[in-house]
């Protein structure tokens, strides 16, 4: 008896190291390499925006891979946005080393009781990983992110990754950021933006295909509440901020170009492809005002909606 059960136990060992053996093969094989940088380079623009002499765009477009010129530093996003999105997403994320165990043990947990998906606990370190390596949603995937999380955080500093998600993280209507979600929303400036603009921002990212302030904002009032009371209680949020959020209304405007060039950027895109011969007349002079001129760089945005001058 004593010899059988040895042989089971060596059996057991053997059959455990070699899952092991698979898992880890698998693992190294499916990881996937990070870029030298986290800011975006230029060749990743697929779309030509045109400016006038003085920088202003005459055209946008929101089908780049990437957010690259509205782009802002990490010390210049409002603190209170910054916070917003810590304590929404992750956390523990100044703590971590990229993946939040602990989180993910809650998520199981109140997922196992409601026998469905109720909670995620990507961290903002595995979310950036997605926004890089997409995969299907599965178990699979979701170890995968664990890992290369943990291999994120050691090539970059926690301010780099974070500074990269809150200029990139997805919004609605093809919009990547928290400036082009203010533009978009508001047609302001994250510094003009009051308290209950500011937490809205950090609401719509947990649905982004789903949730839109254009449609109603009732969706997002409940989970804006509570992640107020959530910052006011932990001293992140002084009580004007926190009153403000609660009562202060909404200041939506639709953006829009400074100048409507429409005509003049597709006749200029067609001759500068070699058929300005089929392209339609150029608008007469005085369409465009004097101070617009020609002059056009590649810059990067989002579809053919408006952007606002800044």
């Amino acid at each position: 008896m004593s010899k059988a059960f040895k042989i089971t136990g060596l059996c057991s060992l053997a059959l455990l190291m070699g899952l092991a053996g698979i898992l880890a093969w698998g693992t190294w094989r499916d990881l996937r390499p990070f870029p030298a940088t986290l800011r975006p380079q230029g060749s990743a623009l697929h779309k030509a925006q045109f400016l006038d002499r003085n920088g202003i765009p005459l055209s946008v477009t929101y089908t780049q891979p990437w957010n690259i010129h509205d782009w802002l530093p990490l010390h210049e996003i409002p603190t209170l946005l910054r916070e917003a999105f810590l304590e929404s997403e992750d956390r523990r994320f100044y703590t971590h080393g990229g993946t939040d165990w602990i989180a993910r043990g809650h998520a199981v947990f109140q997922n196992l009781r409601a026998f469905k998906a109720v909670r995620g606990a990507s961290t903002i370190t595995e979310q950036v990983v997605r926004l890089f390596q997409p995969r299907p949603r599965t178990f699979w995937s979701r170890w995968m992110e664990g890992w290369e999380a943990g291999r994120l955080e050691k090539m970059f500093s926690k301010p780099e990754i974070l500074e990269f998600y809150l200029n990139q993280v997805p919004y609605a209507r093809q919009r990547r950021g928290v400036l082009q979600a203010a533009h978009l929303y508001f047609d302001r400036d994250l510094d003009t933006l009051n308290s209950r603009e500011t937490l809205a921002l950090a609401v719509l990212v947990r649905a982004p295909a789903r949730l839109d302030l254009q449609d109603g904002a009732r969706e997002i009032e409940k989970p804006l509440q509570r992640l107020a009371e959530h910052l006011h209680r932990k001293g992140r949020m002084s009580h004007a901020a926190y009153d403000d959020a609660r009562h202060a209304p909404w200041s939506l405007a639709e953006s829009r170009l400074p100048v409507d060039a429409g005509h003049f950027v597709r006749y200029v895109s067609s001759a500068g492809s070699g058929s300005a011969d089929d392209a339609p007349d150029p608008p007469a002079a005085e369409e465009i005002p004097p101070r617009h001129g020609a002059s056009s760089s590649v810059r990067g945005t989002s579809s053919d909606s408006p952007c606002r001058r800044r």
